[in-house]
């Protein structure tokens, strides 16, 4: 590529980079003013909530009864206690799953109230619902002797329905919510993930005798692959964040060009160099990692003695694009 090809493709980038950068800063200033809504109403927020949990009910009842009954696994929560009573009883796995999560629903508002019943009541209901009719119409999706590779791929199905479930602002209503009565009740000092954990370990040790002990460790598998799978779903999948922390040559500059070109908070500190005993600002900044890339250019051309470094950010908890609202946390 001669030098004036190169020119070219150069101008047609940082013709590219304008335009995303001019896009990035319309919705930047959308989550700034609206950090609730994000410009959109009430009912088309909680719709696409509502969607989210519904897709995550579908997948999930897929894994459960085209994945998992069909090779005889088992699993932790609500899951595991159904598929004790339906080995030792016969009952239908659906109609036992349905009970028990109506049985839950009922806990939670003894204990905690119809606050925290809002945030299960709708896969209390669903999810049993569309179990039973995949049950009853003998969908099986996979059925193989390998039960390692069922096993994880269960795993990543049962995983991908519980980043969605989250992502949504709802909860399963199983384990956790029994979890969340046992701490507010009577172990306030445990963690909800403690608890949640001690549960389904006792649940899977049941397994272990129920179904043998090959079973259970495959449920342990699983449990282990959903949990890395749903944590990908709820921080991976969304808009990834990254920290810069910059030592520029002139940080109003920098600071204006952030701020103004692509509508991101910034946050200054003083620092000092050990070395040269020099004092200057240093800004920090959390954004896209387009973003980043935009920020970059901009000090190679007009800063490029600059200081960077970019630190990769699981999840961020407040107000602003793509980060996560804090107030949908449980623990």
């Amino acid at each position: 590529m001669n030098k004036n090809d190169q020119n070219k493709a150069v101008s047609s980038l940082d013709k590219k980079l304008e335009k995303e950068a001019a896009a990035n800063k319309k919705v930047n200033e959308i989550y700034a003013k609206d950090p609730e809504l994000h410009g959109k109403s009430r009912i088309q927020v909680r719709a696409q909530e509502i969607g989210l949990a519904l897709l995550a009910v579908v997948i999930g009842s897929l894994g459960t009864i085209g994945i998992m009954l069909p090779n005889g696994l088992t699993f932790g929560g609500i899951t595991g206690i159904s598929r004790i009573i339906q080995k030792l009883t016969g009952i239908n796995y659906s109609l036992t799953y349905y009970v028990l999560a109506m049985i839950v629903l009922v806990i939670v508002w003894i204990f905690l109230g119809f606050k925290e019943v809002r945030k299960i009541i709708l896969m209390s209901l669903s999810y049993p619902t569309v179990q039973l009719l995949l049950e009853m119409n003998h969908v099986v999706l996979i059925e193989s002797d390998d039960l390692f590779l069922v096993a994880v791929f269960c795993g990543v199905v049962l995983g991908i329905s519980n980043g969605l479930t989250f992502k949504a602002g709802f909860s399963s209503g199983g384990t956790d919510s029994l979890a969340k009565v046992i701490k507010y009740r009577w172990l306030p000092h445990l963690g909800i993930n403690d608890i949640t954990f001690a549960i389904n370990a006792l649940i899977v040790l049941v397994n272990a005798f129920v179904f043998g002990l090959q079973i259970a460790l495959y449920a342990v598998i699983i449990i282990f692959v959903s949990m890395r799978v749903g944590e990908a779903v709820m921080f991976g999948f969304s808009d990834k964040i990254v920290e810069l922390d910059i030592i520029p040559g002139d940080a109003d500059a920098l600071a204006d060009f952030i701020m103004n070109e692509l509508g991101r908070g910034v946050s200054s500190i003083e620092v000092t160099g050990e070395y040269t005993g020099d004092r200057r600002k240093q800004l920090k900044i959390l954004c896209s990692p387009r973003e980043s890339f935009l920020i970059k250019r901009h000090l190679a051309k007009e800063d490029p003695k600059s200081f960077v470094s970019v630190i990769s950010i699981k999840s961020v908890w407040g107000r602003g694009r793509g980060f996560s609202d804090i107030r949908s946390l449980d623990n």
